[in-house]
């Protein structure tokens, strides 16, 4: 399903087998995804969303990471020259199973925990990372920011 924000796609949502998603759901997410990509400048570009099987993110996860597991999100960033032709950001990948077991586990509605992994995601896509203390201090401040501009809980204090 595809979410027209302001007659512009921000967010393509692909989304094939899961049917927890609310279209309530889907439109907070394509919100967010504006907001993120206006407040870093890059307001022209789009962003795909695919929500996937455990499977399906055992293989990305051991194609791209050599990790032959599931989790949560995978980002996947389209180089420079692309983003200008297609007008993409890149690609986000979210497990439906992993995300909705996840979520029960840390005692936080699936809502709010796909929200967080959609900024989570894009924020990657823009060139953030957590690789050290200080990085992940300031990816984890903005998404702290764009989540409680949406009225969701710090995810960290949780």
């Amino acid at each position: 399903m595809t979410i027209l924000i302001n007659k512009k796609l921000s967010l393509n949502i692909l989304n094939h087998n899961f049917k927890e998603i609310s279209s309530e759901l889907e439109s907070s997410l394509g919100l967010l995804a504006e907001h993120i990509l206006f407040d870093q400048n890059e307001y022209e570009l789009k962003v795909n969303l695919r929500l996937i099987s455990s499977k399906e993110m055992i293989k990305l996860n051991g194609d791209f990471r050599a990790k032959e597991l599931d989790t949560n999100v995978l980002s996947f960033s389209a180089e420079k020259d692309i983003q200008k032709i297609s007008g993409e950001l890149g690609d986000i990948a979210i497990s439906m199973p992993y995300i909705q077991n996840e979520s029960q586990n840390l005692n936080r509605g699936l809502d709010d925990h796909m929200m967080h992994l959609l900024a989570h995601g894009i924020l990657h896509l823009l060139g953030f990372d957590h690789k050290t203390d200080q990085d992940a201090n300031i990816m984890e401040a903005k998404e702290i920011k764009y989540l409680e501009f949406f009225k969701i809980a710090n995810p960290y204090l949780i």
